[in-house]
Parts: C-alpha cells; structure tokens; sequence
C-alpha cells in the first residue's frame, strides 16, 4: 500500500509518500492486530500515524479491511 506523511520538523510541511505493508505475524501485534510496517522495516505506531498526520493513498480491499481492524481508518 502507499501512505502519505508530514515529516512534523520539516516546516515546510511537505507531503512525502511511503510504501508500507500491514501484517498479523509481527512481533509487535498483539493478539493478532494487524501492524503496519513502512518500506524502512520499522513498525508505525498509532501515535505516530496522528502526529505525522498519516493517511493511505493506496490499497487494496484486504488491506483497507485489515486497517479498520486497527482503528486507523
């Protein structure tokens, strides 16, 4: 999938486009909740999806049923 963000230090309050994939069997799911890791490997926490003003670009039916499962659509 394709996410959007603000880099939150940049002032120019920039949008940048990331490229994330959202699984179950991460180390960082609990009971099963599905976690979204960014293209760096590094998990995005909900926290960070607010601040950094997130939001998805592009996915597909699975993965936008899988995001509503976490609350973050």
């Amino acid at each position: 999938m394709i996410l959007s963000h603000i880099d939150i230090l940049d002032k120019r309050n920039m949008q940048h486009r990331v490229k994330a994939t959202i699984v179950a069997n991460h180390p960082l799911s609990r009971y099963g909740q599905p976690v979204i890791l960014l293209e760096n490997g590094r998990a995005l926490d909900k926290s960070s999806w607010f601040s950094h003003r997130y939001r998805v670009l592009k996915a597909s039916k699975k993965e936008i049923s899988a995001l509503l499962s976490t609350g973050l659509v």
